[in-house]
């Protein structure tokens, strides 16, 4: 799962009605539940793909490294993480938090996630 409060934000962008979100993202590798179970960590560029997106708040304000966040898919709140696979068909909401209180907001009728590029090996997780 991608932990939302170590990932940096490095773009947005608008393709007709499709929102493209790239991350820098902490990913967090676990048999068990990750962000909670003894795992390893990994930096990977990730796109976040909404269709019929749309964008709002500190959108201008990129790279943005995050503090916060939750994925929001049909009214289910998850909070600070992005579980990877990722292929949601409804509602879907991405609210970012940034450490100098800056917000950005993505919308859209479906959601999914792609890696994209190499992982680099960060650390051992322990909780």
């Amino acid at each position: 799962a991608i932990e939302i409060h170590d990932s940096t934000l490095q773009r947005i962008e608008v393709s007709g009605d499709e929102v493209v979100v790239t991350l820098d993202a902490y990913i967090h590798r676990s048999p068990g539940r990750p962000g909670v179970d003894r795992g390893t960590g990994w930096s990977q560029l990730v796109q976040v793909r909404f269709a019929k997106g749309q964008v709002s708040g500190s959108v201008g304000e990129v790279p943005m490294k995050l503090l916060d966040g939750r994925l929001v898919l049909s009214g289910t709140t998850h909070e600070n993480t992005i579980s990877i696979p990722l292929d949601h068909a409804g509602p879907s909401r991405l609210e970012l938090e940034s450490w100098n209180e800056r917000r950005v907001t993505i919308e859209g009728q479906g959601v999914s996630c792609q890696l994209a590029g190499p992982a680099t090996y960060v650390e051992d997780f322990e909780p």
